[in-house]
């Protein structure tokens, strides 16, 4: 399990709930620019608590749309690293079988042009488990094994008029990067406009 904790200061708290800002978090896959805002919080505190675990699940989409919502057009289906579904010609994600680079989830495509897409699961900053987007391809898929490798890098920043699962092309505000790839856990503090690490 990957562990963030979000501090905010009192005056930024203050000023954020009064201005209707979120707290958003977006997740890393391969060398792709961060692309959909995995959680939206409107409830987040002083203090706040975010988890996740390398539990995925793959989806096809027809669009890749910013300000949209993620909405998958195929069955979904549960996922591990190291793990291939088949898209099979009838548009059906097959059930996942050994194949493809140990760090990747990979997606066969025998349909024709799709955009892969995965969820993760994660804890929410209220307790709530859920398996929501991180990720949707800006280009289709063309036939044949497309491997998408997650990356433990998640970003985290502020947004105003922003939902969960929605896809992005930028960021607005100013966000902070976090690297967990060698470590379990990491802290950051919001004060005075600016991150630091705690």
């Amino acid at each position: 399990m990957k562990t963030v904790q979000i501090k905010i200061s009192s005056e930024e708290l203050a000023s954020l709930k009064g201005n209707g800002y979120k707290l958003c978090f977006a997740k890393k896959v391969g060398d792709n620019s961060y692309n959909v805002v995995w959680h939206a919080f409107d409830n987040y505190l002083s203090q706040n608590t975010f988890s996740w675990t390398p539990q995925y699940q793959l989806f096809g989409t027809h669009t890749f749309q910013a300000n949209i919502r993620v909405q998958a057009q195929t069955n979904i289906v549960s996922i591990g690293l190291g793990q291939s579904s088949t898209l099979n010609s009838s548009g059906m994600l097959e059930s996942p079988i050994s194949g493809g680079p140990s760090n990747a989830i990979t997606i066969e495509n025998n349909y024709g042009p799709i955009h892969p897409g995965l969820n993760q699961t994660a804890t929410g900053i209220d307790g709530r488990i859920s398996s929501d987007p991180i990720y949707v391809a800006q280009k289709e898929a063309t036939p044949g094994a497309t491997p998408m490798i997650p990356v433990e890098n998640i970003l985290v920043w502020f947004q105003k008029h922003i939902e969960t699962s929605t896809m992005i092309s930028s960021i607005i505000g100013t966000p902070t990067e976090i690297d967990l790839t060698g470590t379990n856990s990491a802290t950051r503090l919001y004060s005075n406009g600016k991150w630091t690490t705690e």
